[in-house]
């Protein structure tokens, strides 16, 4: 039984998060397995939210995690960025509505505490809308 950290849950979250986008999971079939996948501690529970959904499967990282060895000409190599920048988009993606919800909130809260002095404040409401939802799809495709 594989003990599982953040990054392999992050990365079963994405694939059920692709299977949703497909149509094979319902809303709150989907809200249950991400909830199963975010307290898993093995990697046989994770597998376990895939045995009846075909491919996209979760891509673990092969072998165990262990810190890579210092080789003799520097430091050890830093990760690809494209992992990096995944779980941003997609916590994004996940937020998306919340964030698109509280964004004229904070603009309100803003004009009113400037003494409504900077009502162009209201101006970010579309932008900061508009970058979430550019990112929403980028993540998505």
């Amino acid at each position: 039984m594989a003990d599982v950290g953040a990054h392999e849950r992050e990365l079963a979250m994405e694939a059920l998060d692709a299977h949703r986008r497909a149509g094979r999971l319902e809303r709150e079939e989907h809200a249950s397995r991400c909830a199963a996948a975010s307290r898993a501690a093995s990697r046989s529970q994770l597998d376990a939210l895939f045995r009846d959904l075909p491919e996209p499967h979760p891509a673990y990282p092969s072998g165990a995690p262990t810190a890579p060895a210092p080789t003799p000409t520097g430091p050890p190599a830093a990760p690809d960025l494209p992992e990096l920048v995944a779980p941003t988009g997609a916590a994004v993606a996940r937020h998306a509505g919340m964030i698109s919800m509280l964004t004229p909130v904070a603009a309100a809260l803003l004009f009113a505490a400037s003494g409504g002095r900077f009502p162009w404040v209201f101006l970010l409401v579309p932008i900061v809308i508009a970058a979430v939802a550019f990112v929403s799809h980028r993540h998505q495709q």
